[in-house]
């Protein structure tokens, strides 16, 4: 898988909410350890990830840098026929163009007549339906997903192909710039143009500069004008350009909405009808780099009103296409890759999601896919990851949180209106000989005295606990939570009984030594006495007058 080098992904703003996947009419977006991108080979272009994303982590390649180094050179303009429902002041934002070095500035709408002849010429002589080529994103959805309708499709260029030809049987080699709301349009029109620009990158380009193009003069496009072919970009355009009353039609807009036609027309040589097919619903007025805050009709109201503009102010020189001999054929790619996963992979893949009955295959869609067997092949084909599924989540958290309060070494209960409604494994152990009216008891007489430590004789042993209590959300039960610390205040007695042991042996030791100290201290008393008495007199005997000492 190849990342686009089309649409492009942020994985710094990404949030992994899947908004994008969920709308990709193709699921073109791989989410793989923890990087997530568009896959080149399966999008169609249609930008949808882009305008969906809520994180800005999907864009579209910008040419910014190839369109700067055309100012102020000779380069010529093709500019989409909704361009004139884009902008306020579209006419003063052409002579803005014209300032920056545009020596011609056409309407694609020019290369719309020539392809409106040749859908003609080939509806004339056919007996099958035919669809649309004018629109990058059907052409590639059908050449990636749908190969068996490529004989449908009018073997006709797109009118951007077929005015760049106008534009270089005009000018020859000089540097082209297309600007339109399509972002299919560079992909298409990379080996056409040199610079493939969007009105939206037009608009922040005219920012960049700083310029106000109400200042500028207004220019109109340079002829030859086209007839109808204005009406390109509107719901049922084509066939309006082509006269649409002569023809059995039908317009088709919204990618999921041709994808489901598709699917559902088995028969591709059945009786001859024009299908106007457009990737965007209101045609490319609504194209996803065009400025979305402007209604459609207001787009309509601008482009009707453009072109009687134009037409007052150019109505003679209108397009002859006698006058030009361009080749407008062109042929189309069989692109399908079948991607085949066994059903017991599936199943691998379902099972280990914890999808293991068809009544846990939710299909909500939270994942992006439509289905769980389309997320399990996902899976499979390394596009998706098992965790994308929320459900499996919920469940795999749900698990955990059971597992661990189940194998808690403290003692849980929870009960509500005189009944036991969950008991973990430490309190079935601690309670085995209880019934649950007794422990119902317990628990109720707990909860209501939790402010301090509880004793409790289990089993004819003295217990202490620290209760934890509290009561679950809506009042769907009381919890308390037995903290034993039984052997914390058995070992704290223990110590209390040594202090005062040790101190009580201390207090006999010390008054041992006093009794000893009084004992000596007679003695010693006794011993002087009688010391001086002998000494007194041996002083007498020796003849001392003064006996007195």
């Amino acid at each position: 898988m190849t990342p686009s080098k089309y649409i492009l992904s942020n994985e710094a703003n990404c949030k992994y909410c899947y908004k994008c996947l969920r709308n990709c009419p193709v699921k073109a977006i791989s989410f793989k350890d923890n990087y997530s991108f568009v896959v080149e080979e399966e999008c169609v272009i249609c930008g949808t990830c882009v305008n969906v994303c809520p994180q800005n982590a999907k864009n579209y390649r910008k040419d910014l840098e190839k369109f700067e180094r055309l100012i102020n050179k000779p380069f010529v303009v093709s500019i989409a026929p909704s361009f004139f429902g884009n902008f306020d002041n579209p006419f003063k934002v052409l002579g803005f163009i014209k300032k920056l070095g545009a020596v011609y500035i056409s309407e694609t709408a020019v290369g719309a007549e020539f392809v409106t002849q040749e859908y003609k010429s080939i509806y004339e002589s056919s007996s099958k339906p035919l669809i649309t080529t004018s629109c990058p994103v059907v052409v590639r959805l059908v050449e990636l997903y749908y190969p068996n309708f490529i004989r449908n499709l009018f073997s006709v260029v797109s009118p951007a192909i077929a005015h760049a030809r106008f534009l270089e049987h005009l000018f020859g080699d000089i540097p082209k710039v297309f600007i339109g709301p399509c972002i299919a349009k560079k992909e298409e029109l990379e080996d056409v143009y040199n610079v493939v620009f969007t009105f939206k990158e037009l608009e922040a380009f005219i920012r960049s500069m700083n310029v106000d193009v109400s200042n500028h003069e207004e220019r109109i496009p340079d002829p030859p004008y086209p007839d109808k072919s204005r009406m390109y970009p509107m719901s049922g355009g084509i066939l309006y350009s082509a006269d649409e009353n002569a023809y059995r039609h039908i317009v088709l807009e919204g990618t999921k909405n041709i994808m489901e036609f598709l699917e559902k027309f088995n028969n591709v040589d059945s009786e001859k009808v024009i299908i106007e097919a457009s990737a965007c619903v209101g045609g490319c007025l609504n194209g996803p780099a065009s400025d979305n805050k402007v209604s459609v009709w207001e787009k309509r109201r601008r482009i009707n009103h453009a072109s009687k503009i134009i037409r007052e102010k150019a109505s003679d020189k209108a397009l002859s296409i006698k006058n030009y001999n361009l080749s407008l054929k062109r042929q189309f790619v069989n692109r399908y890759k079948e991607n085949y996963v066994p059903v017991n992979e599936i199943e691998k893949i379902l099972i280990a999601m914890g999808k293991t009955s068809p009544e846990k295959e939710l299909n909500c869609t939270g994942c992006g896919y439509e289905t769980c067997r389309e997320k399990a092949k996902a899976v499979y084909l390394g596009k998706a990851e098992k965790e994308m599924c929320f459900a499996y989540l919920i469940e795999k958290v749900s698990s955990v949180s059971n597992k661990v309060v189940d194998e808690s070494p403290n003692a849980i209960v929870i009960f509500k209106d005189d009944r036991i409604l969950y008991i973990n494994t430490s309190a079935k152990e601690l309670f085995k000989n209880y019934t649950e009216e007794t422990i119902l008891e317990i628990s109720e007489r707990i909860y209501n005295d939790s402010e301090r430590v509880q004793e409790l004789y289990i089993n004819g042993k003295r217990m202490y606990f620290y209760p934890k209590t509290f009561q679950l959300p809506e009042e769907s039960g009381k919890v308390v939570l037995f903290v034993d610390i039984t052997d914390m205040v058995v070992q704290r007695e223990r110590m209390d009984n040594l202090k005062r042991q040790t101190i009580e042996k201390i207090e006999e030791v010390l008054n041992n030594q006093m009794k000893l100290a009084q004992d000596i201290a007679s003695l010693l008393g006794e011993s002087i006495a009688e010391t001086k008495s002998h000494f007194l007199e041996f002083k007498k005997h020796m003849g001392e007058d003064n006996v007195d000492m």
